[in-house]
């Protein structure tokens, strides 16, 4: 697991070798903890409403890296934090 991005202590991660659609993992405090997927935003798991405005923009401003790094890591490579 490699954390990709730190916004507002939001932890945001991605797995390698993961199941697919392409999506990645959240934690934030103690309450949130859940996957987003990066094409569709199906949310699974436990989150606030606002946590999940934050990943959702997030994601929006990096979804193409995110696609691209998917690949990267189900392929065993090594995941780049975003910037």
């Amino acid at each position: 697991m490699g954390s990709i991005f730190i916004i507002n202590g939001i932890l945001i991660y991605m797995y390698g070798f993961d199941h697919n659609p392409p999506h990645i993992h959240i934690r934030s405090g103690a309450d949130d903890e859940f996957t987003i997927t990066i094409q569709d935003r199906i949310v699974e798991g436990k989150a606030h409403s606002k946590t999940i405005a934050i990943v959702n923009q997030f994601i929006d401003e990096h979804q193409q890296e995110l696609l691209e790094l998917w690949e990267i890591a189900q392929k065993g490579g090594k995941i780049n934090k975003i910037k």
